[in-house]
């Protein structure tokens, strides 16, 4: 979670200012409700694959938007 984190705040600071508040207040949001998020024991062993693969992609910014727009908000 750290290194998404870090990647998390890297990507607002290179907002503009005006957009950064909006952002972080996205994120902050996203965070806070994690807690509410129930995974069953299967979806807790995919997550656990997929951080232990060193290969694994991460996704800018603009990709994720674009995932965002083809599948919908």
């Amino acid at each position: 979670m750290t290194k998404l984190l870090d990647e998390a705040i890297r990507q607002v600071v290179q907002l503009p200012e005006g957009e950064q508040d909006a952002a972080a207040g996205a994120w902050l949001d996203y965070v806070k409700h994690m807690r509410d998020i129930q995974l069953t024991e299967e979806q807790i062993a995919e997550v656990r694959r997929r951080r232990a693969d060193p290969n694994r992609k991460f996704l800018s910014l603009d990709e994720v938007r674009a995932r965002v727009e083809r599948f919908g908000s």
